[in-house]
């Protein structure tokens, strides 16, 4: 009988990190399905076609359904929660779930709602990602509390390097250090994949450096966001300035009265959202990233590419003090950053082996 093994996933960026996994276990002969939460909608994208899964794809839900609240995330959570060991298993009835293994990823409310599921089920759980910690409950939050309640749970943790693995020495079960970020192995992807947005291409042909601010703690401040707007512009005078459009901070621009400004200045670049793989070349032209994303500070530091962190705390390490630096607060910092980024430039990261294929070596002899 081929083997079987279960990823749980919610958002695209766990589906970015958990891809090359998902292929060294298919190249392994291992039927890998995916179980997608509907936190995000996966059908559609690049990855799911780039990796030809093998096994079955079922989805628990669909975002459309969910409220843009706290509430409506919540009440998405037991609901879907509610349902799906019995989706599942009428999905999977020929499969003895019992210690089969049901990996999860990050830090998501679908990192945490996969692990219940998993221990509902009696799976075996395995967090990739593990032990990453900020050691403040709610900041990240609620991604910190999530990893916390996961490795609670998971009984093989793949640890991203010496200091989450540390994090890690009281928890139960089987702890592996993958010594990097799966991210390493999705970006090696990325080189290789043609761009696909529409005018992209003539944009990469430009000099710029990447704007990125789309947490809610700091969008929420909209004196902060004006500040910090009033400095990119002034930093856009000397380079031009590609900023990235996700929803809420289209939203936010627009009701602080700065988008139709930024829109009208031929110092910006405004881009909606792409796919992952155009965005890594997004990343990867420019001269330097201005981001509150935590995986693209690692993204970044893999490239070697300067980079300011715009959060007061990062459960991650990867970069700071070599390529990266974190955001004490003082909207100044912006200035002093782009003019000194270039001493920042470091020799992008390799590796003698694959994270990807650790983790996969391990799940194939479970």
């Amino acid at each position: 009988m081929e083997k079987e093994i279960f990823f749980f996933i919610g958002t695209e960026a766990e589906l970015i990190k958990i891809f090359p996994v998902i292929i060294k276990c298919q190249d392994r002969g291992c039927i890998c399905n995916l179980i997608a939460s509907g936190q995000n909608d996966l059908k559609r994208n690049r990855i799911l076609e780039y990796i030809h899964l093998n096994g079955k794809y079922v989805e628990l839900s669909r975002e459309s359904d969910i409220k843009k609240s706290v509430a409506g995330l919540f009440t998405w959570f037991v609901d879907t929660g509610r349902k799906a060991k019995r989706r599942i298993q009428e999905n999977f009835p020929e499969t003895d779930m019992h210690d089969s293994a049901l990996v999860v990823h990050g830090d998501t409310v679908s990192t945490f709602m996969g692990a219940l599921i998993g221990r509902a089920l009696h799976m075996k759980v395995c967090h990739v990602e593990a032990g990453l910690r900020s050691h403040n409950l709610f900041n990240p939050f609620p991604e910190e509390i999530d990893r916390l309640l996961t490795g609670r749970i998971a009984r093989i943790h793949f640890a991203p390097g010496v200091e989450a693995a540390g994090n890690l020495s009281s928890a139960k079960g089987q702890i592996v250090n993958t010594q990097y970020n799966t991210i390493i192995d999705s970006l090696a992807v990325s080189r290789d994949m043609p761009v696909i947005t529409d005018s992209l291409e003539s944009v990469l042909r430009q000099k710029y450096f990447v704007f990125v601010m789309h947490r809610q703690e700091n969008l929420m401040n909209r004196e902060f966001v004006g500040q910090v707007v009033a400095y990119v512009e002034r930093m856009a005078q000397k380079l031009k300035c590609a900023l990235i459009l996700h929803k809420i901070t289209e939203n936010t621009l627009r009701e602080t009265g700065a988008l139709q400004r930024l829109q009208a200045s031929p110092a910006f670049i405004l881009l909606h959202r792409v796919d992952y793989f155009d965005f890594m070349k997004i990343l990867g032209h420019a001269e330097y990233v201005i981001t509150d994303g935590g995986s693209n500070q690692e993204e970044l530091y893999y490239m070697g590419k300067p980079c300011l962190i715009m959060r007061k705390t990062t459960e991650r390490q990867e970069g700071i003090g070599e390529n990266a630096k974190l955001f004490g607060g003082e909207v100044e910092e912006l200035l002093h950053f782009a003019e000194s980024y270039e001493d920042m430039r470091i020799e992008p990261v390799s590796v003698s082996r694959s994270p990807s294929e650790i983790i996969a070596e391990v799940l194939m002899a479970l």
